[in-house]
Formats: C-alpha cells, sequence, structure tokens
C-alpha cells in the first residue's frame, strides 16, 4: 500500500502539474479536440485487455502458457481495433466536424499497439506484489512524456502535443516494462487457455465495455452538441474532481486485489479488510472533494488562468458525485474476488439503462445539468453495488452509510467554516491558501472530537513503525 500509495500520488501529482503548465501554454479546444477520442480510444482498450489481466491475477492455477496466450490475443485485439480507428478517422472527423481529427486519430490510436506489449509484463508485476518496481517505472515514464509534451506545447505544436505526449509516454513505459519485468512470450497460443480466461474475463469484459461507453459518453455528447472548447471545459473540470477520487480508489484496489484473492474463501477477513478499504479512502478523500468544492473558482484562478473559469460550476457538482467512487469499485471489487463477475454483469446491465436515461434528458438544459445528472447517477450506482456486496458479504447499503455519516457531516461542516473565512479576502491566492489552511485544521479537529477509527488506526501504525 505504501509503495503503490507513493506511486499514485508521485504520478498523480507530477501529471497535475504538468497538466497545469500545459492548459496555460494550450487552449482549451486543444485539449476537446483530443479529449474527442477518448471514448474510442477507450473502447478499444476495453476490448484489448477483455478482463484477462483480471484474470490472471484470480486464476490460482496460472502458467506460462496462459500468460502467452493473453499476450498475443492483446496484441492481436490491438491490431484489429487499430485498423478499424485508422480507416474510420475521416468518419470521426465528419462526426465531430473537426477535419484535424483525420490525421490525430491515426496517430494517437498507434497506442493501442505500443501499450498492447506492456499489458502482460505489469500484470506479472503486479500479481508478484511487486509494486516498488512498478512506481519507479510509473513515475519514471511521467517525468520523460510529460518533458515531451511541455517542450511541444511551449513549441506551438497546440493539439499534437498531447496526441505525442500519449504516444510516445506509452512507449517509454513499454520500453522499460520490457527490460525490468524480462519476461517474453512463448511463441504458442492455446485454445483450452484461451477458453478458461475468457470465461472468466468476458463477463467483465461486457461491464467494462458498459461501463466504458458510458464513462466517455459525455464527452461524446458534449464534444457533439457543444463544441471543443466546451470538452475541454469540461475534461477540466472532470480531471480536477477525478485526481483525488481516482488515486484513492486506483491506489486500494490495486493493492487489495491480489492479496484478497489469497483468501477469497475466508469470507470473515474479507468483511473486516472490507471495513478497513471502505473508512479510510473515505475519511481522507471527503474533506478534499468538498474543500475544492468550496475554493473552487480561487482554485481555478491560481491554477489554470480565468480562461478556465467556466468549468467551476462543472467542478463543483462534480466534486460531490465522485465522493461515491471509491466505495462503488470497492464494493465490485469484493465481487471479482469471490469470482461472481457474471453479478458485476447483472449490475451494469441494470444500472447502465438508468445511466443514459438520466444523460440524455440532461442534454436540452446545457452541460451544467449534464454534471448534476452524472453526479446523482454516481450515488445511484453506489446504491445497486451495495445490493449484491450484502448478499454475498452481509454487508450492504445501511451498514456502509452509517460508516460514512460522521466524515461527511465533519466536511460539510468544513465547507460552511471555509466559505466564511475566505470571504474576508480579495485575492485569490489568499483565498486559495487560506480556505486550505482552514479546511485542513477544521477538518482533522472534528476527527478528533468524534474519535474516528481511520485517524487512530493510522496513529497506531505510526506508533509500532516508530
Amino acid at each position: 500500500m505504501a509503495w503503490t500509495g507513493a506511486e499514485r500520488l508521485a504520478t498523480q501529482v507530477l501529471r497535475f502539474f504538468i497538466s497545469l503548465v500545459m492548459a496555460r501554454l494550450l487552449a482549451p479546444s486543444d485539449y476537446g479536440v483530443v479529449g474527442m477520442l477518448a471514448i474510442f480510444l477507450a473502447i478499444a482498450g476495453t476490448f484489448q485487455d477483455s478482463g484477462f489481466a483480471a484474470a490472471l491475477i484470480q486464476k490460482k492455477d496460472k502458467t506460462e502458457v496462459d500468460y502467452s496466450t493473453a499476450f498475443f490475443f492483446n496484441l492481436a485485439v490491438a491490431m484489429a481495433f487499430y485498423g478499424v480507428l485508422f480507416a474510420a478517422a475521416p468518419l470521426i472527423a465528419h462526426f465531430y466536424k473537426v477535419p484535424d481529427l483525420v490525421s490525430i486519430t491515426r496517430v494517437v490510436a498507434l497506442g493501442l499497439i505500443i501499450n498492447a506489449f506492456s499489458v502482460i509484463q505489469q500484470t506479472r508485476l503486479t500479481i508478484n506484489l511487486k509494486f516498488g518496481t512498478l512506481a519507479i517505472l510509473s513515475v519514471l515514464s511521467v517525468l520523460v512524456s510529460s518533458t515531451i509534451g511541455i517542450t511541444l506545447a511551449y513549441r506551438g505544436y497546440g493539439a499534437w502535443a498531447l496526441v505525442w505526449q500519449s504516444v510516445l509516454g506509452g512507449a517509454i513505459n513499454t520500453l522499460i516494462l520490457w527490460c525490468v519485468a524480462r519476461w517474453h512470450p512463448l511463441l504458442m497460443f492455446s485454445v483450452e487457455s484461451f477458453r478458461k480466461l475468457f470465461g472468466f474475463g468476458s463477463k467483465l469484459l461486457c461491464s467494462s465495455l458498459i461501463n466504458t461507453i458510458y464513462g466517455n459518453l459525455y464527452t461524446l455528447v458534449i464534444g457533439r452538441v457543444f463544441g471543443p472548447a466546451e470538452v475541454g471545459h469540461f475534461n477540466r473540470a472532470n480531471g480536477f474532481a477525478a485526481l483525488p477520487a481516482d488515486t484513492l480508489t486506483d491506489m486500494v484496489l490495486k493493492v487489495n486485489y491480489p492479496i484478497l484473492v489469497r483468501f477469497q474463501d475466508d469470507t470473515l477477513q474479507l468483511i473486516t479488510a472490507y471495513r478497513r478499504l471502505l473508512r479510510t479512502p473515505m475519511f481522507l478523500l471527503v474533506p478534499v472533494l468538498f474543500g475544492m468544492a468550496a475554493v473552487a473558482e480561487p482554485m481555478v484562478c491560481v491554477l489554470t488562468g480565468e480562461k478556465w473559469l467556466p468549468c467551476v460550476p462543472f467542478l463543483q457538482v462534480l466534486c460531490f458525485g465522485l465522493m461515491w467512487n471509491p466505495l462503488t469499485h470497492i464494493n465490485l471489487n469484493l465481487l471479482y474476488v469471490k469470482g461472481r463477475t457474471d453479478l458485476v454483469l447483472k449490475l451494469e446491465l441494470i444500472k447502465k439503462p438508468i445511466a443514459f436515461l438520466i444523460l440524455f434528458s440532461m442534454i436540452p438544459f446545457g452541460i451544467f445539468w449534464l454534471c448534476v445528472g452524472k453526479a446523482a447517477y454516481d450515488f445511484i450506482a453506489f446504491c445497486f453495488n451495495c445490493h449484491y456486496t450484502n448478499k454475498v458479504l452481509g454487508y450492504g447499503f445501511w451498514r456502509q452509510i452509517k460508516e460514512i455519516i460522521p466524515m461527511v457531516a465533519n466536511a460539510l461542516a468544513m465547507v460552511l467554516i471555509v466559505t466564511w473565512g475566505i470571504g474576508f479576502f480579495d485575492s485569490n491566492v489568499a483565498k486559495l491558501t487560506v480556505g486550505v489552511l482552514i479546511g485542513m485544521g477544521s477538518y482533522l479537529l472534528g476527527a478528533v472530537i468524534y474519535r474516528e477509527e481511520s485517524l487512530r488506526y493510522a496513529w497506531n501504525m505510526i506508533r509500532r513503525r516508530t
């Protein structure tokens, strides 16, 4: 957890500050043009993996044949989808009415083939719990690719700076993984191995595909209806709000999945771990998101400039929705551990029609209400996921809500204090600085008063370490 936390913190902080630099060098429309391709690349990436990485981690008796079969399958799918995107590039450009997307699509899609060479290497390191190695490699890759992106943006390459940053970053990461992992596939493909892996991964593929389409559909709809600049503003707001949520979610899920599958038959142990995995991320995440919503305007002005101010109301709404993100994924992760990908698929088939209905019903009201609908669905998804967690482990919606109510109440009190405190200042820098300091102090004080379990657990760990 320490290594993965360090990796996620370092890479996300680096990407965050790099994105701030590039946001000052590039226009919102530059981000919007590249963002329009997100849904196509995400769908291709979902098919490329097909749940094989998760299947390999979950499989108890995996062999070299299994690894090689998964490797060649990933590569074949990546090449097939690159051909599809290469041929479809003119249609994509026509759909968005942006001619430059023809060449941009054909270049950025190369990342699919490049990344296909690294999926199994990364999976093997994860299975062997080599999180320290993965952390170092990830930071190095981000540093090099970010340097390339900033250099190109400074030289006036516009959207192409983002394109080459993505493609070259993936190539560098793949090259380093091949050098470090020291694994090469056998020249063989087993149909029997494929059937076993696909038996687990197929349901995960379907659920991931539905989720991927929904997750990227907002960019597609906003790009088609409102234009590239609005895509840039939405993606910037979503990027700010998703940074802490995704960091904590990835950190927790990446570590606990390969560990928990080792005692997947011990329900009591799973429940104990689940409570800790639920409380600790939420204790850290809730104040960050609520505080970000409270100081959204000065934060955006200071970090990216006034040209990004239209994203402020989107950011504030999305912060409250993404609060449920870790809980949603942790609930699903327990179903993966139990091998119940059928329930994961069933959940997606129930939830996503509701999500699509909310999305399309909000389009006539503008981007702000699209964000409101997205935040509302995040809570709805959490509620549905709790249903099967309750059936499998006996730890459902009301027990989980009871765990986080004190944190939410404490964070709401913090927002009121921060809003009052920053009202005495005119400078955006002063507002941001004072807001952060007041927020941290008031939230920690509240946690001490109501005796937050995660705070006591962290303190006991520090005492044992020292």
